[in-house]
């Protein structure tokens, strides 16, 4: 059996009390990481209707004016049975009543959209709950 200098040993004994150390570092902090990047229940049919009435208000051109986004979006919450709200370029509507829809679920989408001969940016969000 060969014999290491005392220095070499030394030096092992500290690395692998390093390793332990940040190995159980390790394994007392990674759980507390695990609840945020948990899989979160998302419900398909809410989110696809929210996806719908954002593609309609786009399709119906219902950015084009006040009056229009804001019957359109009235239509579009009484369909999707939530909170809908729109906005573009300094317009927006939201179907919304007073206290309806500030928790629970929220589903928001963004997409260009042609307006006043130039692109700009929409943003359709739905509020599923009380």
């Amino acid at each position: 059996m060969m014999k290491l200098p005392c220095r070499a040993g030394k030096r092992l004994a500290f690395l692998f009390s390093l390793e332990a150390a940040f190995s159980l570092t390790l394994f007392l902090v990674a759980p507390a990481y695990l609840l945020a990047f948990s899989p979160q229940e998302e419900d398909a049919g809410k989110i696809l209707a929210c996806s719908d009435a954002a593609g309609a208000l786009s399709g119906i051109r219902a950015f084009s004016s006040q009056d229009a986004l804001d019957a359109a979006v009235e239509e579009a919450g009484a369909l999707t049975g939530a909170c809908v709200e729109a906005e573009s370029g300094g317009i927006g509507a939201s179907s919304c009543g007073t206290g309806r829809g500030k928790t629970g679920e929220k589903y928001s989408f963004s997409f260009p959209i042609w307006k006043n001969g130039r692109v700009e940016n929409a943003r359709v969000e739905c509020r599923y709950g009380a």
